[in-house]
């Protein structure tokens, strides 16, 4: 591994630390800065010292290993002096392949580049030492949800999930064309805390494809014990599904109702929304449907086969407000990416794999057999003329959890078979069990 301040860098001085805290409680005086640099990366207020402490709390539990990239000389009076130009962490973070088996991916978050120091080469030299680090510490595989959509390919990324922001509009939406079943009953959001949402999201999360486990920060907020500011919730509300007959959980949602200003519609936001059955999605969006005083039901995680635009009375009471990509995967080690997941049918192929920063590059013969995959590796480099597919690792990262299919890939010019049979064998192998879908930013 290169070393971690290298000679070609002159202007900065990498360094790798884990967060920490002071005898109070609050971020030591490395993470402190770090965090304020993040802050002011993503346009956010000064945290008040509570949230500071908070925060830091939740980045201690998770594990997590920073990054920051420091101004050697800099200007006197600048927050150079103290803040680093540019920042980077990563973490554990497990994900779900839908049939009760997950993988670890080395998690990158709050990747911010001061505008000063923009072109120089320092998200590059971040990614770099991470994605290395993340092959020492033995990840098979990276990933992200981004800010901006054109930044990580270069980097070996892929999207591997998308997802829509929609609105369902009451007056058209009810009732269902078909009947839910169950029982929806609203508790107290301290009740749902208290380990009954979490029970529910493990359990979504082993039958989901592309569900990713959840930041030790993100609980607060989902369950509304944290607002938006970072305050104490005061908006936040809580229902939970039950099947017929059982006092099991097996659904929950959490919401608040914003009211439009002159002109614009009062709509419910749905906060999270966590289901282990699809009568529990139907019947727990029924439920946000009837809710009175309000025009829309809005929802930002909404995946793109969602089955509310076949339940509703109306289709055209659905309405896709924006739909951008999700979950990036970024391939570290191909034999066990691809022998780690369950695969829909037989089959043998072989891929050429490119990567520009060579750690996956190769070529690969996947045999599929009773479900399972294992993988030989050929040769060192990427053999597209003696393979049957020929991709980027970025590209093989989009297809992994079977949401983006290798035939778009292949129209799009991305992927290259010398068979067209090759690619549609390869989204045959690939498809989960169920839609891919994640309701986890991080």
């Amino acid at each position: 591994m290169a070393s971690i301040n290298d000679a070609s860098a002159d202007r900065y001085e990498l360094r790798e630390f884990h967060p920490g805290t002071d005898d109070q409680g609050a971020p030591d005086s490395r993470t402190k800065p770090w965090m304020d640099a993040v802050g002011l990366g993503f346009h956010e207020p000064t945290e008040s010292d509570e949230a500071a402490a908070r925060m830091v709390a939740h980045m201690v539990a998770d594990q997590e290993t920073f990054l920051g990239v420091y101004v050697r000389q800099p200007a006197p009076g600048s927050v150079d002096e103290t803040w680093p130009a540019g920042t980077f962490t990563w973490f554990r973070k497990a994900l779900s392949w839908g049939d009760g088996t997950a993988i670890d991916t080395q998690a990158v978050s709050a990747v911010t580049v001061r505008p000063t120091e923009r072109r120089r080469g320092v998200l590059r030299r971040m990614m770099t030492h991470a994605l290395e680090r993340g092959v020492a510490e033995g990840y098979a595989m990276a990933s992200l949800t981004a800010s901006e959509g054109t930044i990580y390919r270069r980097f070996g990324f892929g999207c591997a999930i998308r997802e829509r922001a929609v609105r369902v509009r009451r007056a058209r939406a009810l009732p269902f064309l078909a009947p839910t079943t169950g029982v929806v009953t609203m508790v107290p959001t301290r009740w749902l805390a208290d380990g009954v949402g979490r029970d529910v999201f493990d359990r979504f999360h082993a039958r989901t494809p592309g569900s990713m486990v959840r930041n030790t920060g993100t609980w607060p907020i989902v369950f509304g014990e944290i607002g938006r500011d970072g305050q104490k919730a005061k908006d936040v509300r809580a229902a939970v599904h039950r099947p017929d007959g059982s006092d099991e959980v097996d659904g929950y949602v959490t919401w608040r109702v914003v009211e439009g200003k002159t002109g614009e519609d009062t709509r419910v936001e749905v906060v999270d929304l966590v289901y282990v059955t699809d009568e529990a999605y139907l019947s727990l969006w029924e439920f946000l449907l009837s809710i009175d005083l309000n025009d829309v039901v809005v929802y930002d995680r909404s995946r793109l086969d969602d089955p509310i635009v076949a339940a509703v009375a109306d289709n055209r009471a659905f309405d896709v407000d924006h739909e951008e990509d999700h979950v990036w995967l970024r391939v570290l080690d191909v034999a066990a990416v691809l022998e780690s997941r369950p695969y829909a049918v037989d089959g043998s192929l072989t891929l050429a794999v490119t990567d520009a920063l060579g750690h996956a590059s190769g070529t690969y013969r996947l045999d599929v057999r009773e479900a399972r995959g294992t993988v030989t590796r050929l040769a060192d480099d990427a053999d597209a003329a003696g393979s049957d597919i020929a991709l980027d690792v970025a590209d093989l990262g989009a297809v992994l959890i079977g949401s983006v299919s290798p035939q778009t890939l292949a129209a799009a010019g991305l992927l290259r078979a010398a068979d067209e049979a090759a690619p549609v064998l390869l989204r045959a192998m690939l498809t989960p069990p169920r839609t891919p879908h994640g309701v986890t930013y991080f």
